[in-house]
């Protein structure tokens, strides 16, 4: 499985900073359901853990980001 860049984290693990994991999704076309994508986007960060990672390094808080675009249009979700 390919994994998404990595990048360290700086300064003292039990900071309470949460986690970010972006997940995008290119529409091939304006008529694609942009909510459905990003729908689509935040659903493959779960299926695929994503974020086991920083639950590892003991991330507490992890928001999770599903990015749908096409040109200059975009819809962005995040998890509760």
């Amino acid at each position: 499985m390919k994994r998404g860049k990595r990048t360290g984290t700086s300064g003292s693990r039990t900071e309470k900073n949460p986690g970010f994991i972006f997940e995008l999704k290119y529409a091939r076309s304006t008529g694609e359901n942009f909510d459905t994508l990003a729908e689509k986007a935040l659903l493959q960060i779960d299926e695929k853990r994503y974020d086991s990672d920083m639950t590892a390094l003991g991330v507490e808080k992890i928001i999770k980001i599903g990015i749908a675009f096409s040109g200059k249009k975009a819809v962005v979700k995040r998890t509760k």
